[in-house]
């Protein structure tokens, strides 16, 4: 074994180890170009504070607290103030074969929204909810109109809807069903919501309707606030909670804690919303894009809120209606999901921020969801493995075939530096005062006998961005969460959550194993010390690999299998 040999196996540690710490550290990436702070409105001589855009309005943080304590607890426990008398809570279900959502008519607001698809815990009859009833975040969605004299909520607001069922259902394909909710404002604006919802997708139509029964038109600008509650749990290993905006066709990515203040963009908004490392909610505007973001400052208690300034609504006089329609989008960050919800949303599924390395994440997902559904060739369908612990362990075959010439020229490179060692050895004696003699005369008895010292190290380090890749995406991709490979209990090998640790750190050490035997197996130099050097890797990729999601363990576990294969193939070749 040479010297670059255990140079690169020291400098591949030191890649990992600081990939996590310094770039990855398995918290959310931080946000790039960072976005300029909002203007603070000046006082007027009056003492009233003006809005930018010149209309008279309440600071954001007094109209946020407000709204945000009516989420909490209305006026009286199940009800609210109409304009016209006090309403009682009314609740209405919708049921789709995705999720089950729940509507109150306080505030027309989603108060639950339960993915069918996905518990919170393996084993667990509970389903993730997106908007949890005991959460601060069920607020969404709202709207807000700002004009000189009034700022309205209609998260204040008790809506009537139609039907008066307690449940609709819409779980036949390509079905859709809308549900309308009305009420009337103090001001006497009539104000009309309507939500579409789709059988086949997490994507909700929402068109906002407004009626002036006054004499005189109103101009009001329009905002879409939406919030969202993340918990600081300190038994997550991964987390991306965020705020993500498609602006000017880039994708910005926002940490929460990040944001230290309300800071503004500017440009065509084609969609923002709040996600974590799974799930997403957005707001979307394909008809028209909005025009500003406002990131606000989370709350102490762990509140994230954007300000979605969608542009101005003329509402005309004499009963005249005006409309404003935007799409919700509620569900996980899965591929196929967020491209059947249209609207560019596709781009929210990030694996890194690092762009080469989300390509090459991209692309090991597409094929490992390629070979878990299997594909269709001249109308026949070849059926997938459907376990997507096989198709790490084909993905890893393949990468080792592409390999398989360059990891063979470097077996082979070392097995020849094994047979010159003695000739080595006598170079080392005779030019023992004279390091740069040696090294000349090393060189020259490498070039004469056609031999590469850094051959070994190739193929070690072409596989890094691979592995890296991988790590990525089984960390962030929602169809490795809670997927099983194999269970046997009995035996207390068990992995039932590709993206956890092996809880039973059966892969890791059998990985450390597998990397003791390798080494055995490949050529050595025979020096004492380089043998102590890489007895000591195999403890130091355990340790490691104990707290790495187990898929990617068992990448390395089968790569690690196969390259013993190989090399027992090499040695006998090459006696």
């Amino acid at each position: 074994m040479d010297r670059n040999l255990i140079l690169s196996i020291i400098l591949s540690v030191l890649i990992i180890v600081g990939f996590q710490y310094f770039f990855h550290s398995f918290s959310p990436p931080t946000h790039v170009n960072a976005p300029s702070k909002t203007e603070i409105p000046k006082k007027s001589k009056s003492g009233e504070k003006r809005a930018v855009d010149g209309t008279k309005s309440i600071s954001e943080s007094a109209v946020r607290e407000s709204e945000v304590a009516s989420i909490k607890t209305p006026s009286e426990p199940g009800k609210y103030k109409s304009a016209n008398a006090t309403v009682k809570e009314s609740r209405i279900t919708v049921d789709t074969p995705n999720y089950r959502a729940i509507l109150s008519n306080f505030g027309g607001k989603i108060v639950s929204f339960n993915l069918k698809r996905y518990t919170t815990h393996i084993g667990s009859p509970d389903l993730v909810n997106l908007f949890p009833p005991e959460g601060p975040d069920t607020s969404g969605p709202s709207i807000r109109l700002t004009r000189s004299d009034e700022v309205f909520s209609d998260s204040n607001l008790a809506y009537s809807f139609d039907p008066n069922d307690s449940e609709i259902r819409v779980d036949k394909t390509g079905d859709s069903r809308t549900l309308v909710f009305k009420s009337v404002s103090e001001s006497g604006l009539v104000v009309y919501k309507k939500f579409t919802f789709h059988a086949d997708t997490y994507s909700i139509d929402l068109t906002y309707g407004f009626e002036n029964t006054t004499g005189k038109a109103r101009d009001y600008l329009v905002t879409f606030p939406l919030r969202k509650f993340f918990t600081q749990d300190p038994h997550q290993r991964f987390s991306w909670d965020s705020v993500l905006i498609l602006l000017d066709g880039s994708l910005k990515d926002y940490d929460f804690k990040s944001i230290k203040g309300d800071e503004e963009l500017s440009g065509q908004v084609a969609w923002a919303g709040l996600g974590d490392v799974y799930f997403f909610k957005a707001l979307v505007f394909s008809d028209k894009p909005a025009g500003k973001v406002t990131l606000l400052k989370p709350t102490k208690d762990d509140i994230a809120e954007i300000l979605v300034r969608y542009g101005s609504l003329e509402v005309p006089a004499g009963g005249k209606s005006a409309e404003t329609k935007i799409g919700l989008y509620l569900g996980p960050k899965e591929a196929n999901d967020l491209q059947a919800a249209g609207g560019d949303l596709n781009r929210a599924l990030v694996y890194s921020n690092y762009q080469a390395l989300n390509y090459m994440s991209t692309y090991l997902m597409k094929f490992l969801r390629f070979s878990y559904s299997g594909f269709t060739v001249f109308g026949v369908k070849v059926p997938g493995t459907g376990n997507y612990g096989i198709d790490i362990i084909i993905l890893t075959l393949l990468i080792k075939i592409l390999f398989i010439p360059l990891t063979h020229k470097s077996m082979k490179s070392m097995k020849r530096m094994q047979d010159l060692q003695p000739q080595i050895a006598k170079l080392k004696e005779k030019y023992k005062d004279d390091k740069t003699a040696l090294n000349k005369a090393t060189m020259e008895l490498f070039r004469d006998n056609k031999v590469n010292p850094l051959g070994s190290c190739w193929p070690m380090f072409l596989q890094i961005p691979v592995f890296i890749a991988l790590y990525q995406a089984l960390s962030y991709a929602i169809e490795l969460r809670h997927a099983p490979f194999l269970c046997l209990p009995s035996i207390y090998f068990c992995i039932r959550d590709l993206s956890a640790p092996d809880p039973y750190y059966v892969t890791p050490i059998l990985m450390g194993g597998t990397m003791v035997l390798q080494q055995w197996m490949t050529p050595s130099a025979g020096d004492p010390t380089q043998k102590k050097m890489m007895l000591l890797m195999p403890v130091v990729f355990t340790y490691m690999f104990l707290s790495f999601p187990s898929g990617l363990v068992l990448y390395w576990l089968v790569s690690n299998m196969l390259s013993i294969g190989q090399q027992l193939i090499t040695n006998r070749l090459t006696r």
